[in-house]
């Protein structure tokens, strides 16, 4: 591969001077050094970040308004629920212990890792705290709040 940046090749179609310029760019960022950095860059955004989002999906209908956090591998114990004002936090948090032990069960290392995981959700409309119904189970979490809002038929 050439290590140098060399514009593309005028071909009979490159007539429309935007192309050329886009061929251009398009080359410039799949030279090898950059493309590196990016991949690398983006590995590590997903290995930082992707661990630390929790999904979630609202759900309205004239009855209800359902909030469902995506929670895969996560303890009933370790959720945390706080309503505020207009919102709702919801925390996720994770204490390990992990110890390696030799043949005659002594305690050669020992390490302890805390990760606590955040997410604000706004609420569509004011409620109290006894009209919030919360149930885990099978790795989601769903929160119901009774519909406040009035929905009119239209004939």
């Amino acid at each position: 591969m050439n290590d140098h940046f060399q514009p593309p090749m005028k071909k009979k179609q490159d007539d429309e001077p935007f192309q050329r310029l886009w061929g251009m760019i398009d080359q410039f960022f799949d030279e090898r050094p950059l493309k590196k950095m990016f991949e690398t860059l983006d590995e590590y955004f997903h290995k930082t970040f992707s661990h630390a989002y929790i999904p979630v999906e609202v759900h309205e209908t004239k009855h209800d308004y359902t909030i469902t956090a995506h929670l895969p591998h996560v303890k009933r114990d370790q959720i945390q629920l706080e309503f505020t004002d207009d919102y709702l936090h919801l925390t996720v948090k994770n204490h390990e212990i992990i110890e390696s032990t030799d043949e005659g069960n002594h305690v050669y290392q020992k390490r302890q890792m805390s990760q606590n995981i955040t997410r604000t959700i706004p609420l569509p409309y004011p409620v109290t705290e006894k009209e919030i119904k919360a149930s885990f189970e099978d790795g989601r979490l769903i929160i119901r709040l009774p519909q406040k809002r009035k929905y009119i038929d239209i004939d």
